[in-house]
Order: structure tokens, then C-alpha cells, then sequence
């Protein structure tokens, strides 16, 4: 299905806003601040959606779009609203005959060449939904609010991932001697917008199949011309779409009202062409900023369709599909799926805040400190400073990922004794755990590994005579674990225990 789009002002709402001087224009994507600061800008509600986006995204940052239009305003003022769906006034708000009925007016708006309708005119909750930025961040549709300014982990391979499955994969842009892909990146690489866009934009104009007579170079009247943007196509019929699309690349549409050339200067006799010069369009139209179109800028596929802070205001809107934010948002995702560090890349989201809207009126956030989760050891036995119960022979491996267990973030450190020249657990090895702000610190006693080398032999036993007679004085970790029967003493007892676990006639109790 094609998007429809339109560039015709049929309404203003000048009246209806509050004033928008304060909001930045955005000419690239170097003024913005670290994420810690631009979180601060956001109402609380955001801020807990912003804090979630950002465990998935580490190296984002998320730009609160602040000063818009009063929310509960606009809402009441029903001349807005209305002329929001009806086709008397607009085209604007236009949503597939697909979709659930709550979401259509019993107006339609476009009927297809069996006269059946295709789109109809949306309702005021339809618009309400797909107009709030708060309802689509999540993981994948956040990228509706991705800067559209080129970046440099834009890649050949991630434009190609984009296009699979299209008429456009890995083939060559006739016109040229490059790929599709090559295309893409050429036109977003000069015009510094996102090549991603431009093709995920593509895709949603002209769908995976590239079967519609906007692009096909044959249609009557128009043979050898291409509108791959789709840009002007709008109509009330197929035909009517189809036939101001192809007049704009052939550079004679003129505007109905005026009589004035649209698209004076087209020439697009090849599907190179209409890409390059596409983008181009697309770019001074709607990515960047410029005092002839749109003072502002609409770089995230979500201003380029709600325009809510243009010269005139919701008036230059891309596309009439109010849906397309969101289906175009999980084209892009799903492209950047492909690539296995995508989620560390340095995104830039613009979301915007309009005054009074839901999950905007608690402004007062209370910093919590969050509660820690204790660390707790219940596989190991631990006395004082001690951590025991541990199989004699256990890697150090086995014993950190034993001791990480369920406790997310916990990260366990091990330092072997001197007497210790293997990958075993011995008695004196030093275990330490941190979590957050929390950290704790353990002897390893392996009772009966009195000279801590991981294993129990004769010198063990031997160490342990010695100090019964007094030659030998054992300290820390290696005097417990010659208390093999755990009374608190090291008596022949713990002698007699030892020798007989290297005879094997008994087992030590760990």
C-alpha cells in the first residue's frame, strides 16, 4: 500500500497555540547534553520511561522537545479537531480501512480501483493515540523519534538490511552503475540525512514488490518518468495520485489554487534520479531547517508527520497516514537488529512534551534512593569472616559462578595465597563480593587443607601434629580449617581425621 502524503496548507491554527519562539531550532545533533542532564527536562512519568529506554540503549540520549502547544486546548477547541478529518478542510489524518473501527470516522477518504474504500478519515481517539509520544516508548518504536541526521554508523550493509526483501536488494539503481543501497547512502551521505530514513521510507511508499505505476516508467502520458518518494501524490483516487506523483517528477504539476509550477525544475527520467533528487526534497522539506519551509526542522519521523512546531503549526505534514511513525519506526528497528552491537550505538531521540497532556502533570520528582539488593550467601556456609562448605577440588570458575547464582550484577572477585599454584579453591584464597554500593570480603577455609594448596596430603596432617606439639603456630583461615571436627580446638582428634581421609577410610565434613 502506498503512504499518502500531502503538502497542501488547508487550515491554520495560529490562534489555537500557545507561542513556540522558545523551541530550539535543531540544525544537527551537536548541542544536545549528556543523558543525566536531558533526563532532568523530562516530565516524571518520562522519566521512568526514559531511565527503562536507556538500559536497553547505554549510549543514547533522549532530548525532551519542550514549549508546544497546550494539549487540553487544542483538545477542546472542537474546529481543530475536525478539521483534522474532514474532507472538506484536509486530507491530513488518514488511517487504513484496516484498521479497528473505533479508529475511523464514516467518512472515506481514498477508495481503491474497485471502489472499495482504502483509507478513511480518523477519529479523534485515533488521533489521540498515535499523536502522544508517551504511548510508543518502547525498544522498538522509539526509533519514530530518531534524529533523521546522518550518522556514522550508518552503513552500506545496514541500508542493504533494510531493503531485503525488496525489488531494490542488492540490485543496481537503474540510471547508475550502483546498488540501491550505494544510492541511498550517496543521497544521505550529501544531503545529511539519515540513509536509513530514505529507505525504510521506500519501502513504506512503495512497499517490497515496487509493482506501482509511480515507479514503473510506463505509465500513459508520463513514460520514462519515476516519483520513488511518492512526493505530491495525493488525490482522491488511485488515478488522481498516480497522475500529480508523475507530473511532479516531470516538473508541470501546478497547484490547484494557484496555478503556480509545484515541483518547477523536476526531471526525473530515472529511478537514480528520482532517489537523489528525492532525498534532496525530502531533506529540505522536512529533516533540516530552512526559513522557506519549515523554520523549525522535522528531523524524527514523527514531526515530519504531526509537524507540531512548524511555521504552520500540524500544517506541513509528510505523510496522511498517521500509522506510518509507527510502521516505519519498526522497518528501522528490525534493520538495526542485524548488527550484533546495535543496542550500544549513540542514538540521538527528540521527544516531544506538549503542555498539559497525559504523563505530563507530575512535575515534581522526588529522586528515590533505590534499595539495594543484599548480598546473600545461601550455597556457602559463612562464620566471621569465613565462607566454607566448599567441594574440595572446585575451580575458581565454578566457585564465582556458584556465588553469582540469581544475584544480577554481582560481581565476585578471587585472590589465591601464595601457597595456592593452581586454578583450585584452597584455604587462604580471599573472596570478594560487590553489588552496587555494597562489598564484602571472605577467607576461603577448606577444612582440612591446612597449608592451602587445594588438596589434603601428608604435609597437612603433618602441620596440623606440629602445631598440637607446639612447633608450628597456625593463624586465620589455615587454623580453621585444621579444625576438622569443628569443636574449636585442634586437638589429635583433627590429626586422626585427616590421615584418615588420605586413607580414605572416612570423609572430612566441608
Amino acid at each position: 500500500m502506498k503512504r499518502l502524503h500531502t503538502q497542501k496548507i488547508f487550515f491554520f491554527f495560529f490562534a489555537l497555540f500557545i507561542s513556540t519562539a522558545s523551541v530550539k531550532a535543531i540544525y544537527n545533533d551537536s548541542y544536545v547534553g549528556g543523558y543525566e542532564e536531558e533526563l532532568k527536562k523530562f516530565p516524571c512519568d518520562y522519566q521512568e520511561k526514559i531511565k527503562e529506554l536507556h538500559t536497553i540503549y547505554p549510549n543514547a540520549v533522549f532530548v525532551a522537545q519542550t514549549h508546544f502547544f497546550d494539549w487540553k486546548k487544542y483538545k477542546e477547541i472542537p474546529v481543530a479537531w475536525d478539521d483534522m478529518f474532514k474532507v472538506q478542510f484536509s486530507n491530513k489524518s488518514l488511517i487504513s480501512a484496516s484498521a479497528k473501527d473505533s479508529y475511523k470516522t464514516d467518512i472515506c477518504a481514498q477508495k481503491g480501483s474497485n471502489n472499495v474504500c482504502s483509507w478513511y478519515h480518523a477519529s479523534e481517539e485515533a488521533i489521540t493515540y498515535y499523536m502522544n509520544p508517551y504511548n510508543f516508548l518502547n525498544e522498538t518504536n522509539v526509533f519514530m523519534f530518531e534524529s533523521l541526521y546522518s550518522k556514522s554508523y550508518h552503513t552500506k550493509e545496514g541500508v542493504e538490511s533494510i531493503l531485503k526483501g525488496s525489488f531494490m536488494a542488492n540490485k543496481i539503481c537503474p540510471g547508475s552503475e550502483k546498488t540501491y543501497a550505494e544510492v541511498l547512502l550517496e543521497a544521505g551521505e550529501k544531503n545529511n540525512v539519515s540513509p536509513y530514513m530514505l529507505a525504510s521510507r521506500l519501502i513504506q511508499e512503495q512497499g517490497r514488490k515496487g509493482t506501482s505505476s509511480l515507479i514503473s516508467g510506463t505509465y500513459a502520458g508520463y513514460e520514462g518518468y519515476y516519483n520513488y518518494f511518492n512526493i505530491q501524490a495525493s488525490g482522491t483516487t488511485d488515478q488522481k495520485v498516480i497522475e500529480n506523483g508523475l507530473a511532479c517528477a516531470k516538473g508541470i504539476l501546478k497547484d490547484e489554487k494557484t496555478g503556480k509550477l509545484v515541483c518547477e525544475g523536476n526531471n526525473w527520467t530515472s529511478p537514480y534520479i528520482s532517489i537523489v533528487e528525492g532525498a534532496k526534497f525530502v531533506y529540505k522539506k522536512y529533516v533540516g531547517v530552512n526559513d522557506t519551509y519549515n523554520v523549525k526542522g522535522q528531523m524524527s519521523l514523527y514531526l515530519q508527520k504531526w509537524d507540531p512546531y512548524g511555521p504552520n503549526l500540524g500544517g506541513h505534514q509528510y505523510m496522511q497516514n498517521i500509522q506510518a511513525p509507527v510502521s516505519e519506526s519498526t522497518t528501522t528497528y528490525k534493520s538495526y537488529q542485524t548488527f550484533a552491537d546495535f543496542k550500544n550505538y549513540a542514538y540521538v531521540f527528540y521527544i516531544p512534551i506538549y503542555e498539559g497532556a497525559p504523563n505530563t502533570q507530575n512535575t515534581s520528582c522526588v529522586p528515590s534512593t533505590p534499595v539495594e539488593e543484599e548480598i546473600k550467601i545461601t550455597n556457602y556456609k559463612i562464620k566471621d569472616n569465613y565462607i566454607s562448605g566448599i567441594k574440595i577440588g572446585m575451580s575458581h570458575e565454578e566457585f564465582s559462578n556458584n556465588l553469582k547464582g540469581n544475584m544480577e550484577g554481582l560481581t565476585v572477585t578471587i585472590e589465591k595465597n601464595a601457597n595456592n599454584t593452581t586454578d583450585k579453591v584452597a584455604t587462604g584464597d580471599t573472596v570478594t563480593l560487590e553489588k552496587g554500593s555494597q562489598k564484602v570480603t571472605y577467607q576461603v577455609v577448606i577444612y582440612g587443607d591446612v597449608n592451602g594448596d587445594s588438596n589434603i596430603w601428608a604435609t597437612d596432617y603433618v602441620q596440623v601434629k606440629n602445631a598440637i606439639k607446639g612447633t608450628l603456630k597456625l593463624e586465620g583461615a589455615y587454623k580453621e580449617a585444621a579444625d576438622v571436627n569443628h569443636d574449636s580446638n585442634i586437638w589429635p582428634t583433627d590429626y586422626v581425621q585427616i590421615k584418615n581421609h588420605i586413607k580414605g577410610t572416612s570423609q572430612i565434613s566441608q
